[in-house]
């Protein structure tokens, strides 16, 4: 993206950075959307993370956002909880621009933000100078008090690097809505002393995190290509995808979207098994997946047109071929770049308007690629969520 898209960006607060390439989309979508009247009041930008952390889940667009951790059939309220924290530093680069929040992650007992100070390249283009991780173990609704934890030089730094900070997505929810995360462990890959190699990091809150011994990947990956992490059957498995989701019976994971900003149309979803870690596979026709997130009956999908989801065996956790239809208005309104999907309970089914059965849950679309060529708009782009006693997909905000 240009220098005047990128600026218009940050003037807005909105997004953090959107590169990419075009596509193109039915334009049914955005007749079907606008049969749901969209909240006036929502959380927009460029947003990969939602974290549990302590008695809250946070997200952030370059600023960071809390809300209770409680599902909304206990709180009886819905859009419109978010509030925002302090985020860890006020620096600006040589251009004006602060340093913005660009993702999230937690382990049992802190929370860690990846900052990045932005400078204008040779070509005109805005991209990351120094990106810096900090720390903290306060309550978001006090002041978030962050202490630095590691610097990631500059040098020829590229947005191929941006996904620095990850967890293994580890956490349990009980009947009484409780959540624990015990076996939740932040990591960071840094670069190396070659430019062109990294090492897997485990964050502990200190200035010193401690390398990652033997880590386990998932199919091709390795610590240079790494991005995310998932807990499952007793191990934390690492991928260079981005998409990863796990329950009790199965660990799922994508091969679409990579650390190189290699969009995909494979729509096939694999998994391995807690009694055999052969790779399988089902092919979802689904477009390039993106985002995974377990609920007990279903797998929500983040793809490259929207969302989706795919049926699982609730007593083996195996999935059925191909995609099935969503609640509602789930399958249109969004019709963008999906990077993002979130179940706050995983013990609970997807899409039920029973607030018994049902969970709260969460996606973040964005624009990727052209704008012309999209079929959303940059105020359609952002935070969506799903309330079971609302029974609708809507963007969710302040």
């Amino acid at each position: 993206m240009k220098k005047s898209i990128i600026n218009s960006i940050f003037l807005c607060a909105a997004f953090a950075c959107l590169v990419g390439f075009s596509s193109c989309h039915d334009d049914i979508y955005g007749a079907i959307n606008n049969e749901i009247k969209l909240n006036s009041s929502g959380l927009q930008g460029d947003m990969h993370s939602i974290v549990h952390y302590k008695n809250y889940i946070l997200t952030c667009n370059g600023e960071i956002f809390y809300k209770t951790n409680k599902p909304s059939s206990e709180t009886g309220r819905h859009n419109g909880q978010w509030n925002i924290t302090t985020s860890p530093t006020s620096e600006k680069g040589d251009n004006g621009i602060p340093a913005t929040t660009y993702f999230l992650a937690t382990d049992s007992e802190y929370l860690y933000a990846l900052t990045y100070i932005w400078v204008e390249n040779d070509d005109g283009e805005n991209e990351p100078k120094t990106a810096t991780i900090y720390a903290t173990n306060s309550d978001p609704a006090d002041e978030l008090v962050w202490t630095k934890v590691a610097n990631i030089s500059g040098g020829n730094y590229s947005f191929e690097n941006a996904k620095v900070i990850f967890d293994n997505k580890y956490f349990s929810v009980s009947d009484d809505n409780s959540v624990s995360i015990e076996n939740r462990e932040a990591y960071a890959r840094i670069r190396a002393s070659s430019q062109d190699t990294y090492k897997l990091y485990k964050l502990n809150g200190s200035n010193a995190p401690a390398e990652v011994s033997n880590p386990t990947f998932i199919g091709e990956s390795d610590a240079t290509n790494a991005i995310s992490a998932c807990y499952f059957n007793g191990s934390t498995y690492f991928s260079k995808y981005y998409g990863m989701s796990s329950n009790a019976n199965c660990l799922y994971y994508t091969k679409t979207y990579t650390r190189s900003n290699n969009v995909s149309t494979n729509s096939s979803l694999y998994y391995i098994t807690a009694s055999d870690a052969t790779e399988q596979s089902v092919d979802l026709d689904a477009g390039g997946l993106l985002s995974i997130a377990a609920a007990k009956d279903c797998i929500l999908l983040g793809t490259s047109s929207g969302l989706s989801r795919v049926k699982i065996n609730e007593t083996t956790g195996i999935p059925y071929g191909d995609t099935s239809g969503m609640s509602s208005n789930g399958n249109s309104v969004i019709s963008e770049y999906v990077f993002m999907v979130f179940v706050l309970n995983p013990n609970k089914c997807e899409g039920s308007s029973d607030t018994t059965l049902g969970t709260d849950e969460y996606a973040a679309s964005t624009i990727y690629g052209s704008i012309r060529s999209s079929s959303d708009s940059w105020d359609d782009a952002g935070l969506y969520a799903w309330y079971p006693a609302k029974y609708e997909w809507n963007r969710d905000g302040d």
